[in-house]
This record gives C-alpha cells, structure tokens and sequence, in this order.
C-alpha cells in the first residue's frame, strides 16, 4: 500500500445489511491498512456522529432490496458526496442487480465490485483506492505550497482596467460551476488570476490543477484528461487517474485550450455537459465534480470562424469571458509590480536594502514589455541578482543596452520618420501605418526584426499588419526598387 507523510489515516465507512458479510470487509480492509466503522443500513450512516474523515465508503446493495431502502441509501450518499465530494465511494451489488449501473452514476461511485467476490478481488480495489487517495493527496498538498492562500492579494495592479478585471474574478469566483476563460497575450498573468479565483470559490479546499494543452502530445492528451485502464493500448499496464478526476471537488485550469486537437474537443463537450469521464478502454462513464476555468492567447473566435475550434465548445467554455490586457495598456502598474518583486527577490536573496531608482521606473515604463508580467519580473530577478551597490538603475536592464544598438545608428546615419502634418491633420492610422512599413522596410521583410524596432510583440505587429492590410513582402520590394518614401517629422 502507498503511504505519503500528508496522509497519517485511510478511513473507510462500510454499509452492509448482512452481518457477516460486513466483518468480512471490515477485516478485509483492517489487513489492507484501513481503519473500518460499518453500518447495518444508509440511516444509521447519515444518524452516526462522525469524527473522522472517509476517504472511501463500500456501500452494499443486497438482492431483493425494497424500493425504500434504496432511496434511503441514494439520499443519504448524495448528501454525503454534496459535502464531502474527494471521498471516493464503491458499490458492491449482485452480477444480476441491472440498476448497479445507474445507481453508480447517481451515487458517484468510481468501482463497482460484483457479488459474489473473492477476497483478493476485494483486496485489489483496496489497493486502487488507496493509490488514488495518495495521488490526490500529495497533488492537493504540492499545490496549496505552491500558490499559498493569498488569493486575490497577489494580484498586484493599480489600473482602472486591472482594478474592474479583479472585480469581475472576484464575483464569478463564487459560482460553483460557471465555466470562465481568460483571454490575453501571453505573460499577462492569466494563470495568477485562475489561482486566485480558485482560492475565492466555494471549492477552495479543493486541489488546483493547472494542465498546459500546448505542452502534452496530442495522442497522450485523451489519456492525461480522463485515464485509462489497464491494457487500454500499449504500455498502459495499470489504471492511470486522469487529471478531471484529480481535480474532483476542486477546480481544474486549462491553459492554452486553443491548442486542445479537434478530435479530443468532443469529448471535453460531453463532460461539460454530462460532468462524466469516460476512461480510454473504459467500459462506464464516472461522474466528475469539477470547475473549468480555461484560458487562450489566440483570438478563438477566429479559430471557430476556421474549423479549427468547435463552437459549441467555445460558448460552453465562455460563459464569462475575462479578457487581460498587455502590460504597455496599463502602465500604471508597472510600479507596482516592479517595486513588488524588487522586494520579493531581495528578501530571497538577503539583499535587503535593493531598491529601484526613480530612473530606473521611468525606463521600465517606456519599454513596450512583449514578455508582459513574466519578462519584467525576470528582468527584475535579474537586476536583484547582479546589483551590488543597493539601488537598481536603467543601465541594469537587459533591453536598455538592446534600444541603444537600435537607435544610435540610426541618429548616425541621420534616417527619419518624416510626418508632414497637413493643416486639417492625419489621421492616426495611416501615421501607424507607415511606422510600420518603415519598420519592415529596415528590416528587409522580416517581421521579428520589424517587432524589435517598434518595440511591439511580434503577434501584435502581425494583427496591426492585418488590420492596415500590409504585406511584408510588398514592403521589402518598395525598398529594393527605390519606391519606398519614408516620411519626415516636421514643425
């Protein structure tokens, strides 16, 4: 049997009529590890005191049972799931009771267990519970250090936008089930925000899990979601506990679900509307309680407009929709969140007295951030890491000596964007346009190099492309044939 330090007791609760089928289990699952309490009958479960924690509960259904005991038995187990949704619950019922099935599915169930039973048959679902026990434990465990119970606190931000986005979180972190994405590029803190709507819902005892789509093989990812059994394909030669079943009773994170193969998309379909997995080479369905909170950096809309992502997917996983906007949008909290991690990373290291300079703000506020939240608290870890002298200045960050190798050769050759502005003015986007036409044109068509001297992402200069309708390869051509006219700015 698995024994992790988090987990000091597995307790089962057993439910058999029968009094010596019922010192069978018990003493069955005393030699297995577990410390039994059994009851005659469902009443005597739901009027017992209890004063501990069921990590499983074995729930026997007898041939010939009356309508009146099965209702009883179904009432007091919902209740008890509604309470208590990460107990894991086995029913044990004749080969001919046809209604197991049903029963199972209503009850949550997660093994059925045919009577009549060998011991080692019993033996074996003892162990496969226990394991699973184990898993979510330690899973639930690694989780709560990793995001700590700060919640909403570590959402550091000052803007009017960031301040309505926290808003929002906060009133649809109380929904029980409601399905949330959160859009925005990538690095704006969408997995922040997911943990701290977590840690605000109902479910926040719960696990956490968080499931990268774009980073799990697409022909492992059926498998990764919702399991498998033994023997389902090759190699698989023991049950594996998918992540929806790790996350029951908590709240299961879907980063990058635009990366989410369309033939897999189906299948979340009908969890989402059932709230049941289906193992890969399972023979039932298994009732799952979880929150989905999704999120994506691609504009999904247009993905569905494609046939790339299922509509009716996308409106069942969009019920809220949260959209973060990139860092240069909100440059308000910028200060805030360098002056955050500044003091997080000196205390890690025992630099104490580290602080930003006021020039040093004044350069992180004028740089575009492409990386977001993520590239300016790496550049912050870096500037805490390599300062010695207790104040952080411009010339410590990364990108500064990068605008430099930009700029200065430019004011050398004496190249201009010339703006020639007419008395009755111009209009805004013609002036971006030809920014970024003069950008290609430099960079002889390449969109990467074209990014880094407009200071912009490159999926940002790929929609502003879009959006004036400019082609990089045009561009490059006007240069090569002398046509190219850049504008110049004048008084």
């Amino acid at each position: 049997m698995l024994v992790f330090k988090e987990m000091s007791q597995l307790n089962a609760g057993i439910i058999e009529t029968a009094a010596d089928a019922r010192a069978s289990l018990e003493r069955l699952c005393r030699e297995s590890g577990w410390q039994t309490i059994g009851f005659a009958a469902a009443g005597d479960f739901a009027a017992a005191r209890h004063k501990l924690e069921y990590q499983m509960l074995l729930i026997s259904l007898n041939k010939g049972a009356a309508g009146e005991e099965i209702e009883t038995t179904l009432s007091v187990l919902r209740a008890w799931r509604e309470a208590h949704p990460q107990t894991q619950i086995v029913l044990l019922a004749p080969e001919e009771f046809h209604a197991a099935d049903r029963i199972a599915l209503i009850i949550g169930a997660r093994h059925i267990l045919h009577k009549p039973y060998r011991d080692e048959d019993v033996a074996q679902i003892l162990a496969a519970v226990a394991q699973g026990v184990g898993k979510r434990s330690r899973r639930s465990v690694l989780e709560k250090r990793a995001i700590g119970r700060e919640g909403f606190e570590e959402i550091v931000g000052v803007s009017e936008r960031m301040s309505e986005i926290v808003d929002l979180a906060r009133k649809v972190a109380a929904s029980d089930t409601t399905s949330i994405m959160i859009t925005g590029e990538c690095g704006t803190g969408k997995g922040a925000l997911a943990k701290a709507m977590h840690l605000a819902s109902p479910r926040r005892e719960g696990p956490f899990i968080e499931v990268n789509c774009a980073a799990i093989p697409r022909n492992l990812l059926e498998s990764e979601f919702f399991g498998h059994e033994p023997g389902a394909f090759t190699d698989a030669k023991e049950e594996k506990i998918g992540l929806f079943e790790c996350a029951n009773g908590g709240t299961i994170f879907l980063d990058e679900v635009g990366e989410i193969d369309y033939s897999l998309q189906a299948k979340l379909l009908k969890f989402l509307d059932s709230r049941t997995i289906w193992r890969v080479g399972g023979t039932r369905f298994l009732p799952v309680d979880v929150k989905v909170i999704s999120a994506t950096n691609r504009n999904l809309r247009e993905a569905v407009a494609t046939k790339l992502f299922r509509e009716d997917l996308f409106y069942r996983l969009n019920v809220v929709d949260i959209h973060i906007p990139p860092l240069r949008e909100r440059i308000a909290d910028i200060r805030p969140i360098a002056l955050a991690s500044t003091k997080r990373f000196a205390a890690g290291i025992n630099k104490r007295e580290i602080k930003l300079s006021e020039n040093a703000i004044e350069a992180l506020e004028r740089y575009s951030w492409p990386g977001n939240i993520r590239e300016l608290i790496n550049v912050i870890e870096r500037a805490v890491l390599l300062n010695a002298g207790g104040t952080i200045e411009p010339g410590d960050f990364p990108f500064s000596r990068v605008e430099r190798e930009i700029t200065l050769p430019l004011r050398e050759q004496e190249e201009r964007i010339v703006i020639d502005m007419p008395p009755d003015g111009v209009p805004l986007e013609a002036v971006e346009k030809a920014c970024i036409e003069a950008a290609l044109a430099r960079s002889d068509g390449n969109i990467t190099r074209a990014a880094g001297l407009l200071k912009v992402g490159r999926g940002t200069l790929r929609y502003k492309m879009k959006k004036h309708g400019i082609d990089a390869d045009a561009s490059k051509k006007k240069l090569r044939s002398g046509s190219f006219e850049p504008v110049t700015v004048t008084d």
